[in-house]
């Protein structure tokens, strides 16, 4: 059993009454209308030894990264931030000076992301935890999940850097080279790509979005079969952008796997409407925003991979919470 088994539960037991709530359940924010105002809600979670360690990131580096990633799903709807809540579980014997350290992640974060911290929770627990809670606002047109046929997949920027940063700090490694200190700041710093999200959200031609969390082969399933499960997808193996980098520190029969399942790079994963690409380009040039189309929806039911002309279909991967 894993997480898809909750969420199928969820949209079975809990179906959408208010009518405020304009979007189902499954987008990376709720979307709510208040008055002439869409206000986009989402929550997450970050968990020792699983979405960070303290074994290799500073309180501070925590802290940070719980709210970028968070503010990932509402650039995901193409949101801009107003403010978020933390709520805090933290291990008895957490000294003041970590607490501390915490919270100036916090504070660099509201700073840096032009968010506020608006309220929150503590209590004490056998283990570290943050939830994060933000809102924000769709100025323009929400983005929620799937495709159809024939649309063009882009991506906002390099795939698979996190995850090779992450692996080399679990090598436990100090190398003194600034593509390796890339990699590692490419997991401890994601950006959150809220600027890029709410240009797209203005063009009116983005079909879907979501953000890669658990690995580009994985959202780009959740997000073209959202709708209708029998798309598939070909991507081009060498149209998707990645940091050469990735060649320094790993073989080249593990890459195809960083990239393809390694997740937490947050960059936005996104759909055109059927036959606005040229018009699409024209604009990203125009508002010179770095874009990548990187393969094309279709009807085959199976995601493929184009490596060199040697089309096969993609192995299942990417990260699931396992229950």
């Amino acid at each position: 059993m894993n997480e898809n088994y909750i969420y199928k539960l969820v949209k079975q037991k809990f179906h959408k009454k208010n009518k405020a709530f304009i979007n189902g359940i499954g987008d990376d924010a709720a979307i709510w209308k208040f008055g002439k105002k869409q206000i986009a809600i989402s929550c997450d979670s970050h968990i020792d030894g699983i979405h960070f360690s303290e074994k290799f990131m500073k309180p501070e580096e925590i802290s940070y990264r719980a709210v970028s990633v968070a503010l990932s799903d509402l650039a995901a709807m193409g949101a801009s931030p107003l403010f978020y809540t933390n709520s805090l579980n933290l291990k008895k014997g957490f000294s003041s000076k970590k607490i501390k350290k915490i919270f100036d992640g916090f504070h660099q974060a509201s700073k840096d992301y032009k968010i506020e911290l608006v309220g929150g929770n503590i209590v004490t627990s056998k283990f570290f935890s943050l939830d994060i809670t933000v809102v924000g606002e769709v100025k323009s047109n929400y983005i929620p999940r799937g495709s159809t046929s024939g649309e063009t997949v882009y991506v906002s920027g390099n795939i698979g850097s996190a995850n090779a940063g992450l692996r080399l700090l679990k090598r436990k490694e100090i190398i003194k080279d600034e593509n390796y200190k890339e990699l590692l700041n490419s997991y401890k710093r994601p950006k959150p790509k809220i600027g890029i999200s709410k240009i797209l959200s203005s063009t009116g031609l983005i079909s879907s979005m979501i953000d890669i969390t658990d690995g580009l082969y994985l959202d780009l399933k959740r997000l073209i079969k959202f709708k209708n499960n029998k798309l598939g997808a070909t991507i081009d193996w060498n149209k998707i952008p990645k940091l050469h980098s990735l060649n320094l520190f790993f073989t080249p029969r593990m890459i195809p796997k960083i990239v393809l399942e390694g997740g937490d790079d947050f960059e936005l994963l996104f759909t055109i409407k059927k036959g606005l690409d040229d018009k699409f380009q024209r604009i990203s040039k125009l508002k010179k925003i770095n874009v990548f189309p990187i393969g094309k929806i279709n009807n085959s039911g199976v995601i493929y991979i184009d490596i060199d002309g040697n089309k096969k279909k993609i192995k299942e991967g990417g990260y699931i919470h396992k229950l």
